[in-house]
């Protein structure tokens, strides 16, 4: 059965330690080692039953990045799309699953996230007058995470303080 919720069950050392604490689609596991994070093991939120290494680690090849809040829980960048078996394509953001295809209409109506104003407020010093940019670079330039960007870019455009591109540029924000 699909999920939308993450649930962290801990931190381990080794890929086969991690694997006993999957038990439900949405389990995930933080694989550290030397101290430094390695490996996210998720068991598939789409519910095919699956368990899907997420590399977190540079050095070994393309890596995601990730981002862990006591007040927001843990978050993702970029989104996940898997290019075998169930093929499922997600965003994990503040401990909640945005898997396309069933919730992502979730994604744009979710909840105001901890220092939501204070973030509105850094955002919109960011935004061009002229051009646009990247709500990822934005994220990269603030320290934020970028779902949360993302999430703040949509709601001035929404309320008529910005503008978003199209096509190529969609992601790209601007201001009116």
């Amino acid at each position: 059965m699909a999920t939308s919720a993450l649930r962290f069950q801990g931190t381990v050392q080794s890929r086969g330690e991690a694997s006993d604490y999957l038990e439900a689609a949405g389990d995930v596991v933080l694989i550290k080692r030397g101290g430094r994070p390695r490996w996210l093991l998720l068991s598939c939120p789409c519910g095919c039953g699956e368990e899907f290494p997420i590399n977190l680690d540079p050095r070994a090849g393309p890596a995601w990045r990730l981002y862990m809040s006591r007040h927001t829980g843990l978050s993702l960048y970029p989104s996940v799309w898997r290019e075998s078996g169930c093929e499922s394509h997600y965003i994990i953001w503040n401990d909640k699953i945005f898997l396309f295809g069933r919730y992502e209409d979730n994604f744009d109506s979710a909840t105001e996230t901890y220092g939501y104003t204070q973030l509105v407020e850094a955002v919109s010093e960011r935004l061009s007058d002229t051009g646009l940019i990247s709500f990822s670079d934005i994220a990269e330039d603030l320290g934020e995470v970028p779902w949360d960007v993302l999430m703040v870019c949509r709601r001035l455009v929404r309320k008529g303080f910005a503008r978003e591109g199209v096509g190529e540029q969609r992601g790209s924000f601007g201001r009116l």
